[in-house]
């Protein structure tokens, strides 16, 4: 079949966008002839995906001058003057999360396993349902089965699992939970809803007993093994498979897709099990553990393949646009803002979140659209790695590939590698020197899963040609360590390859950049300070590269020396500074920052109160401390009755002069002369 098929149509059916990608032979390798994309018709007022299918096929012919449609249907096979296609594959993420139920034992135990499997699919939880709840929610009026009915009767779940007990452990605490589970599947069947499909992960010794139990219901049941047979092993993968196929069933679901081709030209997969697929094959082949990290406009997905074994963070309802309400209630509103440049009150965050969830489709239009949309990209990723540390403490990663809208569309590479540095905070998961960032700006990694099932070949051709050699981002080093901030940490030389070299110092919170152009090669060499590290080297101890293993890039060598985790200043003003600075370092922003800071109002000073009472002078006190007698004016003595005129000082002289009498003076003695 592969040696048949040459002329591929490879689409992509996301939340927001549809992409349609033209794969055909050059010189003996599958390569890509061209691309095109439009908004996706999956909702109102089409409601079918073939329309956007159709439009952007239009384009893409347009820009191959290849006729690939005919009577609005697409031309296959391909015609002998090298028009039409000869296959379709279709690769879509526009379908609802599973929303899932779990049931299990032990909240910190079962429970905790199961949610690690249900991670690894977009989701919903709805709800979780130990049998240890009765201890953290008492109730004296209603029994344990009464309380977990309220709660589950209402819920609409797609999937419920149904898991605990590790292996050769008692059944009698599944089937109090096989028997809670058959009252919902009741109720469901009295309402004539659909019934959900259960899938059984516990104790194998119980599981026989949970099929009598549920078989008089007309659902679908579904063994796997245990997710956790002992108390220290956690086995997820049987469970999450279960989950992906019945995941991959909702394919059906999208309206138009019937439209496509018959099932023998056409190949249709989810973009989880497309990512999963290439994320996998990039880590076997590189022989080392990759991280996949894509943040899409409805879905976050964490992937991190090792050569053994794989896991999963997949939030089904944290996006950029449809699931961003959703991930501003996962964090907070300063969360947000926190990462940008400007100052913004939290209301108008707000009311940008939420009209970016009412008016998906829009693009950014200024600068400050862009910044909002890569500081929602920071949360999306630092959350999804939040899960993935989670079900995998000892995370380790050499190989990062980045994808999504956000990041693919970001003005300058600079500000999307920020965003992907400041989300993921690389520090202790890398175990080497290096580690090189790819930014999938053609949407390629989904398509060669959805390639890889019809022509292995093909898939491998066009993930090494037009992918790895056309998206290298960025080199990254991260130090870490060091006491005060701006001491220097570390010397670095960058030596290329049939070129010179350059050496520079690196200061403790720093963040510095070292050109080196898409063809280059280089080697690279770490001197650090006694209490500094790099990767999973001593501190202190002196590292180095390969010669020409630094790869060229559109920002070459990026030195990372702010800390983590990174703490940013709380002073408003002090914080924005630093992200400019940042900004500016990787040389997104080449002047000072535009935006002016919030002038804080001062607190008006009060008036003084001015009494329409005179006040009565201070007496002043003598040498011998007596009071001397101070006049007091008359209008403080004046009833305010008092309104006869005051007399003059001439009119009763006569009079005042009886009055006085010359005082007696006294002699040496005391006593008084006569």
């Amino acid at each position: 079949m592969a040696d048949s098929v040459q002329a591929i149509l490879a689409v992509e059916i996301g939340s927001l966008t549809t992409r349609v990608s033209l794969i055909d032979q050059v010189d003996g390798e599958s390569r890509l002839i061209g691309q095109a994309e439009t908004l996706t018709s999956r909702e109102l007022p089409y409601q079918n995906v073939f329309f956007a299918i159709q439009e952007a096929t239009a384009q893409l012919a347009d820009l191959t001058g290849r006729q690939l449609l005919h009577d609005g249907r697409l031309l296959i096979p391909r015609t002998t003057t090298g028009d039409g296609i000869d296959a379709v594959v279709v690769v879509a993420s526009a379908i609802e999360p599973l929303r899932v139920v779990v049931a299990a034992i032990a909240s910190d135990v079962s429970a905790r396993s199961a949610l690690h499997a249900i991670c690894g699919v977009p989701n919903v939880v709805l709800d979780v349902v130990t049998l240890d709840d009765v201890s953290h929610q008492p109730s004296h009026t209603q029994s344990w089965i009464e309380r977990q009915l309220e709660k589950l009767l209402p819920l609409s779940p797609d999937v419920i699992v149904l898991t605990g007990g590790i292996e050769g452990s008692t059944v009698e605490a599944m089937k109090r939970l096989a028997h809670l589970v058959r009252l919902k599947l009741s109720f469901t069947e009295a309402i004539k809803q659909p019934l959900p499909t259960v899938i059984y992960a516990g104790n194998t010794a119980a599981a026989s007993i949970v099929h009598t139990i549920l078989s008089e219901h007309n659902c679908e049941l579904i063994s796997v093994a245990n997710v956790r047979p002992t108390l220290n092993q956690e086995i997820v993968t049987p469970l999450r498979q279960a989950l992906l196929a019945r995941y991959a069933r909702q394919l059906s679901d999208l309206p138009g897709l019937h439209h496509l081709v018959d099932s023998e030209k056409g190949t249709l997969r989810t973009m989880v099990e497309a990512q999963y697929v290439m994320t996998r094959f990039l880590a076997e082949r590189r022989k080392q553990p990759v991280l996949l990290a894509d943040v899409g406009a409805t879905t976050t997905t964490l992937i991190a393949a090792a050569p053994d074994h794989v896991s999963a963070a997949i939030h089904g309802v944290c996006g950029t646009a449809f699931g961003v309400s959703n991930l501003v209630c996962e964090v907070s509103p300063a969360a947000i803002a926190r990462w940008l440049p400007f100052a913004i009150e939290e209301q108008e965050l707000i009311e940008r979140v939420l009209q970016r969830t009412l008016r998906p489709q829009t693009i950014p239009v200024t600068r400050e659209d862009c910044y909002l949309d890569l500081a929602i990209v920071r949360e999306a990723l630092a959350l999804g790695m939040a899960t993935l540390r989670d079900e995998q403490p000892a995370l380790t990663y050499s190989y990062l590939v980045v994808s999504g809208g956000a990041l693919i569309h970001a003005p300058h590479p600079g500000m999307a590698l920020l965003a992907i540095l400041d989300g993921l905070q690389p520090a202790y998961e890398l175990p080497g020197l290096l580690l090189p960032i790819h930014l999938d700006s053609l949407g390629l990694l989904a398509v060669c899963g959805g390639i890889a099932a019809r022509s292995a070949d093909a898939a491998v051709s066009v993930f090494d040609r037009d992918l790895l050699m056309n998206t290298p981002l960025a080199t990254c080093i991260v130090l870490q360590g060091g006491n005060r901030f701006g001491d220097p940490i570390a010397e670095v030389e960058l030596i290329t390859v049939g070129g010179g070299s350059e050496q520079i110092q690196v200061r403790n919170g720093d963040l510095l950049r070292l050109p080196l152009p898409i063809g280059r090669y280089a080697q690279v060499k770490v001197r650090p300070r006694a209490s500094v590290r790099v990767g999973k080297a001593a501190p202190g101890e002196a590292v180095e590269s390969d010669p020409a293993e630094v790869h060229g890039s559109l920002l070459g060598l990026i030195i990372d020396a702010r800390g983590r985790p990174l703490t940013l200043p709380e002073n408003g003003a002090e914080r924005r500074r630093l992200l400019w600075s940042w900004l500016r370092a990787v040389g997104a922003e080449h002047s000072d920052s535009p935006y002016p800071e919030p002038i804080t109002a001062l607190p008006a000073m009060p008036e003084p109160v001015v009494s329409s009472t005179p006040v009565a002078p201070k007496q002043r006190r003598s040498w011998f401390g007596r009071r001397k007698q101070v006049p007091i004016p008359p209008e403080m003595t004046s009833s305010p009755g008092d309104t006869a005129p005051a007399e003059a000082p001439g009119d009763n002289l006569d009079e005042l002069r009886q009055k006085v009498t010359k005082s007696a003076r006294r002699n040496w003695f005391g006593r008084r002369k006569s």
